[in-house]
């Protein structure tokens, strides 16, 4: 196990070799390590990509049109309207925290964040303020949503992991992220902003101010960093974009209460058993967008067509990289890791949520990919989950998450945009971006163990 996760840190952060190749290698390894025919280490790693495919990946997929369709209807921009209009100045840190965990329900952290940033821009022109104290809670927001919430990869794959419940998982990340996003997002945004020198580039605002939609006009066009199709004629109404970014939440919670109160099995927890069903809840709102953030907006059927098209591509990394982690987490169940784990784990004397929040958070620190983090420990942790109750999976599977944003730095690919983007230097990013995950995997981590010893 210890030269697989090795190989997996030298090719990656040394070699640069795509996580895809690293994690299939890695996986082979492990299994002929072990003692095992080729003919078994390749099935390992073909079952197991096979099956967290099957599980993971249409949501990641399903996920990822719902963000695109969100972006592409201009829904981004009449939240932030909105509260931009309700909102004093002086609390704008805090509602934008707000926006950005939202927006980044459905999306990916990456994605949200160029999204936003034309936003971000606009704002700190108009309000004058600098770019970090709009920026960061943008940041905090995405971050924490992405690492806590499901339909997010890290936490879908640490779920299917430890076996846990995807609704009290969802319910249990929602409650921890928000005193996580208050503390990394409008309190942290405080006391660094005035501590940290950030200029945005020129080539950045000149890409970035001539995309969004034209403040207060429902005729403009919608916009990203790619540059967009022609956009529907109207904004989507505030109830529509909430309703729809939130509808899968809420089905999935409902299934989650039913699930928790004893009541006789009918026709109306046989419906809501189906529709809180993550993969059904995220088609349902899939097919809801398409009239919310389309048909009723004045899109025509190719305009939405090519929102569709245009969903899948920027998600194809991310699916490759989860696929060839279900095949290395396979292959280190089949090896027997659960057995070394679990005899490390009583030399060490710690808890198991401890436990894996500690692999994680080593993973993070030496990989930098927050997701690749959670494949690893989750494959190395999952098999100890073996009989745990529901809540104690829950938690287990969001220490995982939580372990997977201690310390981003200059491994981490999204350390780098976020420094472009908002024109820092190194030490700069370092006290804003890595600070702020550490906070955030640290608070987090504090609210897993006082769950732990209250329910």
């Amino acid at each position: 196990m210890g030269v697989s996760i090795a190989l997996v840190v030298l090719l990656i952060s040394w070699l640069k070799i795509h996580a895809f190749l690293a994690l299939t290698v890695s996986s082979l390894t492990v299994s002929l390590l072990a003692g095992q025919p080729a003919e078994k280490a390749v099935v390992s790693f073909t079952t197991g990509v096979g099956r967290i495919t099957g599980s993971v990946g249409v949501l990641i997929l399903l996920g990822a049109i719902l963000g695109r369709m969100l972006a592409d209807s201009g829904g981004i921009d009449r939240i932030v309207d909105t509260l931009t209009r309700t909102v004093r100045p002086e609390w704008l840190p805090w509602a934008m925290t707000l926006v950005a965990a939202l927006v980044g329900l459905p999306m990916f952290f990456e994605v949200g964040f160029v999204m936003l940033m034309p936003l971000v821009l606009q704002l700190a022109k108009q309000l004058h303020y600098p770019v970090l104290r709009v920026g960061m809670p943008v940041v905090a927001g995405l971050a924490t949503v992405h690492a806590l919430v499901p339909p997010h990869p890290g936490p879908l794959i640490a779920i299917q992991a430890v076996h846990a419940s995807i609704g009290l998982t969802m319910l249990y990340g929602l409650l921890i992220a928000v005193p996580c996003a208050i503390v990394v997002g409008p309190l942290f945004t405080a006391y660094i902003w005035p501590r940290v020198p950030a200029h945005v580039p020129d080539s950045v605002e000149a890409a970035f101010t001539t995309t969004p939609h034209d403040k207060g006009d429902d005729t403009g066009a919608s916009g990203d960093a790619e540059g967009a199709e022609r956009a529907p004629r109207r904004l989507p109404s505030l109830p529509a974009t909430l309703g729809t970014i939130l509808l899968p939440i809420l089905l999935m919670a409902l299934k989650a209460l039913f699930d928790s109160v004893p009541m006789s099995h009918g026709t109306l927890y046989t419906v809501v058993e189906f529709l809180g069903t993550p993969m059904i809840a995220l088609l349902v709102a899939v097919f809801v967008s398409l009239v919310t953030f389309g048909y009723a907006l004045g899109a025509d059927r190719r305009h939405i067509q090519t929102s569709l098209a245009k969903s899948f591509a920027p998600v194809a990394g991310v699916l490759v990289i989860v696929a060839a982690g279900g095949g290395y987490s396979q292959a280190l169940q089949d090896t027997g890791v659960d057995r070394a784990v679990t005899l490390a784990a009583g030399h060490l004397h710690l808890s198991l949520l401890l436990l894996a929040w500690l692999i994680a958070a080593l993973m993070r620190l030496v990989v930098g990919s927050g997701t690749i983090a959670t494949i690893t420990a989750a494959g190395i942790v999952g098999p100890l989950a073996n009989g745990l109750a529901p809540t104690q999976a829950a938690l287990l599977a969001l220490a995982l998450g939580s372990g997977s944003t201690f310390m981003g730095h200059v491994n981490d690919a999204s350390f780098w945009m976020v420094k472009e983007y908002f024109g820092m230097s190194v030490g700069g990013t370092l006290k804003t971006w890595t600070v702020s995950h550490t906070l955030l995997s640290l608070t987090s981590l504090g609210c897993i163990m006082l769950l732990n010893a209250v329910v």
